[in-house]
Parts: structure tokens; sequence; C-alpha cells
């Protein structure tokens, strides 16, 4: 497997001119050698991969790492033992422009070496089978997280005690943390589409959006349902209503060959028919994997073509300031035909009397 993801590497590099890369971002190094410790770097050459890291780590790669990396201890030198390797005649070498620091490429610079800044996420868009089953697995996970807090939902409970009780429940069922920090919103803080939990009380009538996620292996999974405490009126159930069809339209359109930015188009001329898109405020969806947030890119300016076996998420919401906010949120398997619905738990309004 690892094999396979270091020549589909170079074959990524060759086609931009580019003969060796130095890799720092954790995922990276993970998906490309194995390993997943603290501190490292990961040097590919047309010729060989080499892991650097130091001696708190050597073991733990040793376990970790594909045969095919050779596994170094850098002394606690990394910016120069990485250079020194990239200096016997590697060529142009690619360097993570997002993820670099400033620091690190001075000593780099120190070589005089040619660089070309790049990515090479896009390489990790396409899962492979055990990838697709680790997501199923962190969203079982998260599913029934959240069906166990449903009964602790009330008025007079904070924010903070639903989100503790979701992460708990998540822990207690096999995940080894939480993707992201747990987003629990009620009221008028619904309408902060990234309304992390505070000691705000729940109140007779709110809106609660939770959007939460669960780790497994690595891989991350992510789901945001609303729900209504007490009985909803009939203006909430409108706008749910609203969100849930939209949610829908965009889940119904996944498939292998779509343009992803047209994904995003039917949702938003969903809402701009309805007189609402000026409450929707962000993209459509996003790909998850070993990063919560990866390729593809569910938005208007997207350029990418959804594939089989990518993972994306359809999460249209509405938020109207200091009143309220609605978002539905699934994670879907792109396929050939359409689409496999990873998130399980039920898009039918709760009303949690």
């Amino acid at each position: 497997m690892i094999d396979e993801r270091i020549r589909a590497l170079r074959r990524f590099l060759k086609e931009r001119h580019v003969e060796s890369v130095l890799l720092l971002q954790p995922e990276n190094l993970r998906y490309f050698s194995g390993f997943t410790g603290g501190e490292g770097a990961l040097v590919v050459t047309p010729e060989e991969a080499v892991l650097w890291t130091d001696l708190r780590y050597t073991e733990q790669a040793a376990q970790e790492c594909d045969p095919s990396v050779r596994i170094e201890n850098h002394g606690g030198r990394l910016p120069l033992a990485a250079a020194g390797l990239l200096a016997e005649g590697a060529g142009v070498v690619g360097y993570e422009k997002n993820y670099m620091t400033h620091a690190f490429y001075e000593a780099l610079a120190q070589e005089e070496l040619s660089f070309e800044g790049l990515s090479v996420t896009a390489l990790r868009a396409v899962k492979e089978p055990y990838e697709l089953e680790a997501t199923r697995k962190a969203s079982a996970i998260a599913d029934k997280a959240f069906a166990d807090v449903l009964v602790y939902i009330e008025p007079g409970v904070t924010e903070r005690e639903l989100a503790a009780r979701l992460e708990s429940n998540m822990l207690l069922g096999g995940a080894e943390g939480k993707s992201f920090d747990t987003i629990v919103a009620s009221g008028k803080r619904s309408a902060m589409p990234h309304g992390t939990a505070t000691d705000k009380v729940v109140e007779k009538g709110d809106f609660i959006t939770f959007d939460f996620g669960a780790l497994w292996d690595g891989y991350h999974s992510d789901m945001t349902r609303t729900v209504v405490v007490g009985k909803a009126s009939n203006e909430q159930k409108k706008v749910y209503e609203l969100v849930l069809e939209a949610q829908l339209l965009g889940a119904e359109a996944v498939k292998a060959g779509v343009v992803c930015s047209e994904v995003d188009g039917i949702v938003r001329k969903f809402f701009e028919d309805r007189e609402c898109a000026q409450y929707f405020t962000h993209a459509l969806g996003h790909g998850t994997g070993l990063e919560i947030h990866e390729e593809p890119l569910l938005s208007p300016r997207a350029q990418g073509v959804l594939q089989e076996n990518m993972i994306v998420t359809v999460e249209p919401g509405l938020y109207k300031q200091g009143l309220y906010g609605v978002r539905i949120e699934d994670s879907l398997i792109v396929t050939k035909t359409g689409h496999e619905i990873v998130t399980k738990t039920s898009k039918e309004l709760m009303e949690l009397l």
C-alpha cells in the first residue's frame, strides 16, 4: 500500500517537473510512510524514501513504517539532515508551501537547492478500501454517541455539558479522540456556524446545532444535526424543512463524474429561488480523511470533479443572526452511480419534549 502511494507521489512530481519532495505535515508523513510520531520529515527522491526523526521516535518508526522507507536519526538537526540528503543530486525539490515554516525554509536555503512550492494532499482524495472502512467505523461511533446523548437534552443543561457527554460517549464507544472541537450552539448562538460549546444554558424552544465527529485509526467522521428543545414553532419547522430539502437535493447530486462546483450550485440556486440564499454563508461541503477538511471541496470556486471512493460532506445551513440557525450534514462516499451515506442518524426534525 505504501509502495503504491510513493509511486503515485513520484508520478505526481514528475508531471510537475519536480524530482524530489520534502514532507513535514504529519498527515502526509502517515500517509506516505506509516509513521504517526510527533516529529519528523519524509524525503522522497527518485531512488529512495527516507524518514528523518530523532531517538524519541526511531523505535516507533521502525514498527510503523513500510519496509521501503529508510529510517534515519537527524540528531537534533532536522533541516540540515534533510537538506544534506537533498543536496546529493536531488534536482528540483518540492516542499509543502502551506505547511513549511520560514525558519525551516531558511535552513534549507543554505544548501542553495532549487525549490518548488506544492501541495500533495490531492493524492489522498480518492480513498483506499481501508480508509473507507475506517471512516464508516468512525461514523458509526459518532451516530451511537449522539443517540445516547439525546436523553440529556432539556432546559437547564449547558452546551458544554452536552458536548462533554457527546465526546465521552465517542471515547467510550471506541474513538481515539474527537474529529474537531465539538460544536453545540443553542438558541441565538445556533446562528454561528462554528459556535463551539459554551456555558450557555439551553432553554425551551431553542434550536440546538450539534456538529461533531469521531476519530478512528486516524480517520475523521463529520456530522451535523439540529434539534428543537420542546415543540417546534411553525417558523422553526419551515426553515428546518427548507434546509432538509436542500441537503437531500445536494446529496442526490453526488456521484462520480460530477463537477464539484455544480453540486454546490444546485443547493445555492435552491436557496436563491426561495429568496434565502443570503443566509447560506459557507461552502456546501468538503472532503474528510486523515484531516477533517481535505479535498475535494464543494464550493462555487471548486475546480475538481468527484471521483469514485472520494468522501465528501453535504452540509447546507441557514443562519439568521440574532435569531437562530439550522444546519444538516452527512458524510458520503462517492460511487460510480451515486453515493453511500455513512452518517446514519435520522434527519427528521427531532422535537425533544
